[in-house]
């Protein structure tokens, strides 16, 4: 089954926290690779900007740039 999501439509929180379902990931193992709280990731996918720095951070666990918050 190849199954294609359109997450164009929905807000940017919504779609990044439907992305992550689709690939498996869940808040504590990306605590857990940055090692922060799941607590902090929790904070960075509710923002509206954070720093480059876990931008950058988060990016680098394959998640696409459009659904991180905007650069500080």
């Amino acid at each position: 089954m190849n199954l294609c999501l359109d997450l164009s439509s929905v807000e940017r929180e919504r779609a990044l926290r439907a992305w992550l379902v689709y690939h498996g990931m869940d808040l504590f193992e990306i605590a857990g690779r940055l090692r922060v709280a799941h607590s902090t990731v929790s904070r960075l996918i509710k923002r509206e900007r954070a720093s480059t720095r876990r931008i950058e951070q988060l990016h680098g666990l394959g998640i696409p740039r459009e659904l991180l918050p905007q650069p500080k």
